[in-house]
């Protein structure tokens, strides 16, 4: 049977449509991909399927039953469990404790009955020291049963989180970004053990990833999001095929954008002349910037190894790769804001590795962060001349508004009042005003509407022109390949390649790897090309044939039906009856 059925789901967040009529089918046995970029609702799908978060409409069917107002330890008992992205594990407790407790708590062990020694209560203490070390086994954690998790490292507290969900006997297992800060050979390595733990446990999975070397691998059937409406669905190589899907990952080409010049809220109004990008920088210089060996992270999990990049003075760098593959973090450590664990950090000759994020800021690198790091109450003169924090004598703004015109208009107005692309636009001029040599900007186009993406683009021309070097982490691949002069791709918390901008631009397969998995051999694939998303099933007929059936076979089915438009019954039944002859 299918055993998930999210119906026309629908979410919003005051003026924020975070979910629009979503809709997917999770058969039993599957394990089911869900992906898409930053903001694409993933995370609120997942949290409305494990109860975190209730829709304000839309339908989500587990197993036949509604889960409409179903609170999420109700879920739990009727067989949903989940991980966490950020570790949840019970750190002062051994791991075997860690799955003893939430298969006590199902068993519902009365106090009493273990304190007199019933044999009930014995029993059921030897059944849960049996299943949890029998998980452990599959999961190849029995070593580690009675080491404190957490004195484990990261990618095996990773392991320890899915064993805890699975004592839970789950028959849905929610999984919430379970490669989160593991490097490629443990990456494989989970991919193996989710296979191994789907076949032993006969577990149907939900993952949601943003490593696609994982989730192209593991997943029978993939469903991709962007901007809160579903973009695509289908087998792992039709979707790392996909064109729409390439696009939404790495922004659709760079096209020659109008800058604005109307007064227009949206638009970004700019004081240049030049048509071209500038890309005069001498190959002999001497790098500004010089990163080596550099391994950061937070708390038990490491997010970076091994980083090596430099950057020449005037040069614009990017950075590019999949979400968590450890781009802003590298950022972080080199602006101080994350103490690095390793490596060296070199600016203009100095080691600064491990200093105090002023400190680096009074050497002439700026770090403009995810989300600006702007006080939305305050007036955009007023933000500007927070400049002179770093400079040490009061500030010009007249030297911002010659730059960017705009924000003269705007001057009194409140930071929080503005556009996205007037925001991003002051916090560039603010870190302008600090004379930098290197400004390090954090997804730029965070939030921002494409058209308006590429307006912003325009505003880092600005600081080419002044001889200042930009790194720029950014997701628009396209937009950023087009300003850069060279490039790194990040994988795996690590740098997997760097190239000059021109020749990835025209290396579309390469990035597109990067983003959405190298190809997989799947030729024990069921060879169809859609879902049963949207279309009209017998469902009663769907029902027992999936007792009977494994769930390729119906998938191909259901895949089938909506390709020819006929109902999936119908064409169960035309092959039942071919069998026969």
């Amino acid at each position: 049977m299918t055993m998930l059925r999210v119906r026309d789901v629908y979410v919003r967040f005051g003026g924020v449509v975070a979910l629009d009529r979503v809709s997917i089918d999770l058969n039993r046995g599957e394990i089911l991909g869900l992906i898409g970029p930053n903001g694409a609702g993933k995370t609120t799908l997942f949290n409305c399927i494990s109860g975190v978060l209730q829709p304000d409409a839309g339908k989500i069917i587990f197993e036949g039953r509604s889960l409409r107002f179903v609170p999420p330890h109700e879920r739990a008992r009727r067989g949903i469990a989940r991980t966490f992205q950020n570790l949840q594990l019970w750190g002062s407790m051994t791991v075997l404790e860690n799955l003893s407790v939430p298969m006590d708590a199902l068993g519902r062990r009365s106090t009493l009955g273990d304190a007199v020694g019933s044999p009930p209560s014995e029993y059921a203490e030897r059944a849960t020291i049996e299943r949890a070390r029998a998980i452990l086994h599959v999961l190849d954690l029995d070593h580690h049963a009675h080491t404190l998790a957490g004195d484990l490292p990261a990618g095996i507290q990773r392991r320890v989180e899915i064993a805890r969900a699975l004592a839970m006997r789950p028959k849905l297992l929610l999984l919430d970004e379970p490669a989160a800060g593991l490097d490629a050979n443990e990456t494989l390595r989970l991919a193996y053990l989710l296979h191994t733990v789907r076949d032993r446990f006969h577990v149907s999975m939900l993952l949601v990833d943003h490593d696609m070397s994982l989730v192209m691998r593991v997943s029978d059937y993939v469903y991709v999001l962007d901007f809160g409406k579903l973009l695509s669905r289908g087998r792992p190589t039709e979707i790392r095929n996909d064109k729409k899907v390439i696009a939404a990952y790495l922004g659709e080409p760079a096209a020659e954008t109008a800058v604005g010049a109307n007064g227009d809220a949206g638009a970004v109004v700019l004081a240049t002349d030049h048509q071209e990008p500038i890309r005069a920088v001498p190959a002999g210089n001497a790098p500004l910037l010089e990163v080596k060996n550099l391994a950061a992270g937070y708390g038990p999990l490491e997010v970076i190894r091994d980083v090596n990049l430099y950057v020449k003075p005037g040069e614009i760098v990017a950075c590019i790769g999949p979400n968590g593959a450890g781009k802003t973090t590298t950022l972080r450590a080199i602006s101080g804001v994350v103490k690095p664990r390793a490596g060296h950090v070199m600016f203009g000759g100095r080691d600064i590795t491990g200093r105090a994020p002023e400190r680096i800021a009074a050497l002439g690198l700026a770090h403009i962060p995810e989300g600006r790091g702007l006080f939305p109450r305050m007036s955009v003169e007023d933000t500007l001349l927070l400049a002179s924090d770093n400079t040490g004598t009061r500030v010009n703004p007249r030297v911002a508004y010659d730059a960017f015109p705009r924000l003269h208009q705007r001057r009194w107005q409140a930071v929080g009042t503005l556009s996205g692309g007037e925001q991003q636009m002051v916090a560039i001029a603010r870190a302008l005003l600090a004379q930098p040599k290197l400004v390090m900007v954090d997804e730029m186009s965070q939030g921002l509407a494409p058209t308006i993406v590429q307006q912003l683009f325009e505003m880092l021309s600005v600081l080419r022109q002044k001889g200042i070097a930009v790194l720029l982490v950014e997701q628009f691949v396209e937009s950023a390949l087009d300003v850069a002069d060279r490039a790194y791709i990040f994988e795996h918390g690590t740098v997997g390649h760097e190239a000059p901008a021109a020749e990835l631009r025209t290396d579309r397969k390469l990035i597109s790897g990067s983003y959405l998995g190298s190809a997989i051999d799947d030729t024990a694939a069921v060879p169809v090309a859609a879902n049963s998303n949207g279309h009209r099933v017998d469902v009663e007929l769907m029902e027992v044939l999936a007792l009977k059936v494994p769930p390729a076979v119906k998938r191909a089915i259901e895949e089938r039906a909506e390709k020819e438009g006929r109902p999936a019954g119908a064409i169960a039944l035309e092959l039942l009856e071919g069998n026969r002859k």
